[in-house]
């Protein structure tokens, strides 16, 4: 499970960020970007699979948070359904899962991680602020007890930091979290601490005839104290 933020990737795309051409707010919170099959014994993704497979969109038409949560915000504004048949070609025919119910397992995971409240808990908010990777880890570790690797990305220019990119959570095949086996050379951030930036809605561009929706909400599962 891969929540981005939404607030790095729209600052480094030269060409900006897009409202999704489905007329529906994407929320103010992390995304889903991937939901990756791995094999437990080696370490690697799990390819190959029956790519013959289709890929129907109407059979996650209507999926609670689909649209808001698992968000395409590239430019020219699009439906998003190009990155849902990829991650169904790619890793969900590999899942052992219907095509409903893989997109609706990514939407719980990221339902249970939460990943935004979990940080704003713990003081670290989307604000410019430097905040050390390890603290941003022990939120996870504390909450759902597993550490997640960062990924981060040059920040602007202005600061010369790095900024927090993405997480990269695993979970076991009984959908317990557990620390990631695998990936640590790909996704380590080389900074201590690493700027949090800030989402807002005017970082989208929309034309002038769209309409403004509010940022839908997917309840999280409540969280240890």
């Amino acid at each position: 499970m891969d929540p981005q933020w939404p607030g790095a990737y729209c600052e480094q795309n030269k060409a900006g960020c897009c409202k999704p051409s489905t007329g529906v707010s994407p929320a103010l919170d992390f995304y889903i970007s991937g939901f990756t099959v791995y094999n437990a014994t080696t370490g690697e993704p799990v390819t190959g699979c029956n790519n013959n497979t289709p890929f129907d969109p109407n059979k996650i038409s209507g999926i609670q948070g689909l649209d808001q949560y698992w968000s395409n915000i590239k430019c020219p504004s699009n439906n998003g359904r190009s990155s849902w048949k990829n991650a169904w070609k790619k890793s969900g025919v590999c899942s052992g899962l219907e095509e409903k119910e893989f997109f609706q397992a990514a939407l719980s995971f990221r339902s249970r991680l939460n990943p935004l409240v979990r940080l704003k808990a713990k003081g670290i908010e989307p604000d410019f602020g430097l905040y050390g990777v390890k603290a941003i880890q022990n939120v996870f570790k504390s909450g759902v007890n597993a550490t997640p690797l960062v990924q981060c990305s040059m920040g602007p220019s202005p600061f010369g930091k790095y900024q927090l990119y993405q997480l990269y959570f695993c979970a076991s095949e009984k959908g317990t979290f557990i620390d990631c086996p695998t990936m640590e050379y790909e996704h380590t951030c080389p900074a201590k601490e690493i700027i949090f930036h800030p989402f807002q809605k005017w970082m989208l561009k929309q034309s002038s005839s769209a309409a403004a929706y509010d940022a839908f909400v997917l309840p999280g599962v409540a969280m240890d104290a």
